[in-house]
């Protein structure tokens, strides 16, 4: 299958998402694997916010699909706190380039992320918060500019789901070393999720370790099956 060149992050040689259902992608394997409506809407009569962590940014591909999901759920009020990391942040020219293939599913999304993305000072290591109304409530998008296992240390809130996406192990396996995913074990709620792509042993492991229940759950297009994670 041709892959466009913007689509290759050209650090770890790998894309950023398939190019084919990436939103479908996202929204099967990090929302509904994780019973993610149900879990948010009895937040909301909580009165607190739902609290999201996330590897990878990347063009913020499961932002958008997240946005995009909740706006079709007819549910308001909603306040999700999103953390999430990039090691080498895109321009916004390059990430709208790299959305642009979802515009006609997501064109509101896409420009009130980019938007919002452009008031970013890209040069500047640490914490970004990047504020984004929608019709669904309002998404705090907290971004830090650096290294993983840097945000992680520095994330002062136990998170209720985790979205794992930092590339796949053989290209980017710094992002799933056990030291890393000990620490999402230590920053997620008793009963909180995690989910990923990838079905690796070496990352069933190291989550088990960091406290997490894995199963395997219905995957998406090509990829069968998917980890989800609940944290003991």
């Amino acid at each position: 299958m041709f892959i466009p060149d913007y689509l290759v992050n050209e650090h770890f040689g790998d894309r950023y998402f398939d190019v084919v259902n990436a939103i479908d992608e996202a929204q099967q394997i990090h929302f509904k694997n994780n019973n993610l409506l149900a879990r948010i809407k009895s937040v909301i009569e909580s009165n607190t916010p739902f609290i999201i962590g996330e590897t990878g940014f990347g063009a913020g591909r499961i932002v958008v699909s997240l946005m995009e999901y909740l706006n079709k759920s007819n549910l308001e009020n909603i306040t999700i706190e999103y953390n999430t990391v990039e090691l080498f942040p895109l321009s916004s020219e390059r990430m709208l380039n790299i959305l642009s293939g979802f515009r006609n599913r997501a064109e509101k999304e896409i420009d009130n992320l980019i938007k919002a993305y452009r008031a970013v000072d890209i040069d500047i290591n640490g914490w970004h918060q990047i504020k984004i109304e929608q019709p669904f409530g309002c998404l705090y998008l907290n971004l830090w500019i650096g290294e993983a296992l840097e945000m992680l240390n520095s994330l002062d809130k136990l998170c209720d789901a985790w979205f794992l996406d930092g590339h796949c192990p053989r290209k980017n396996p710094s992002m799933w070393r056990p030291e890393l995913l000990m620490e999402i074990g230590r920053k997620t709620k008793k009963g909180g999720t995690c989910s990923s792509y990838t079905v690796s042993g070496v990352v069933k492991r190291a989550l088990s370790d960091a406290g997490f229940d894995i199963v395997k759950l219905p995957g998406f297009g090509g990829k069968k099956e998917v980890l989800q994670g609940v944290k003991r």
